[in-house]
């Protein structure tokens, strides 16, 4: 098949590319992950606004069972550290067979530092450390839990007070861009040389004989030269191109809204 052939069949098959299609499918694709996008800040939004509309001692049974061990650890290396001569441990909370022992000024920081507000309903508001080694560890473990999740409740609360951010897409752009493109070039090169050359020389000289007189002699000599040169150079040359360039442009523009949440 020649350059010029191929680069035409080539460029009939634009068709198959399916650029309209891909075209389609791309504002498909961008306006569902808006939409998604969308459905997911309102259900967060509804969320929230579910989760602090339950009272303070319902969320924290719902959500004291949730909160990890690294919240805890992380709760009473803060309130109650470990020496620094202690490089084992990060708090003084340690359980020995169940039980933790504190003195009373331990007692007493981990106890205000447990106290929840009178809305917990928990007894005691949560102060659960006596001075001595007769604490529970999983009483101390629970009333850590529990007011790390009144501590999520009032964040939360504090949230809708301040409103919560949402994604606003003011201005969007969609474009789509094909460029297609088919060349074909077809060259040939034949050259041939030919050189011969023979060369051919004989002489011959003869003497009359021992008693002919010295200055009678004979001689013959030949020579034969042929050369032959043959040249050919053959150029063929068949170059052809074809270019298709189509631009397909699509502009979208989004406008959106910011709604408080403190309403």
């Amino acid at each position: 098949m020649s350059g010029t052939s191929d680069a035409v069949t080539q460029a009939a098959r634009l068709d198959q590319i399916g650029f309209p299609e891909f075209t389609t499918k791309l504002i498909t694709d961008v306006f569902d992950a808006l939409v998604s996008s969308n459905l997911r800040q309102t259900e967060a939004y509804i969320q929230l606004l579910q989760e602090t509309g339950k009272s303070l001692s319902v969320f924290i049974n719902d959500t004291k069972d949730d909160i990890s061990g690294d919240m805890i650890l992380d709760f009473l290396a803060t309130t109650l550290p470990a020496p620094a001569e202690d490089e084992a441990n990060v708090t003084v909370v340690q359980d020995n067979n169940g039980k933790v022992a504190l003195d009373a000024d331990q007692a007493a920081t981990l106890n205000a530092a447990l106290t929840l507000p009178d809305a917990a309903g928990v007894p005691n508001n949560n102060a659960v450390a006596v001075e001595g080694a007769n604490n529970s560890y999983e009483a101390i473990l629970d009333a850590a839990a529990t007011r790390i999740a009144s501590n999520k409740y009032d964040l939360l609360k504090e949230m809708v007070k301040q409103g919560i951010l949402r994604l606003v897409i003011e201005n969007g752009e969609i474009e789509t861009r094909l460029t297609f493109s088919t060349y074909g070039s077809s060259f040939s090169k034949e050259t041939q040389t030919k050189y011969n050359r023979k060369n051919f020389t004989a002489k011959a000289r003869a003497k009359t004989g021992l008693f002919t007189s010295l200055w009678v002699n004979a001689a013959a000599s030949t020579k034969y030269t042929s050369v032959a040169i043959s040249t050919a150079n053959k150029v063929d040359q068949d170059r052809s191109g074809s270019r298709v360039n189509i631009f397909g442009g699509v502009k979208v523009n989004f406008k959106t809204d910011y709604l408080p949440l403190n309403q």
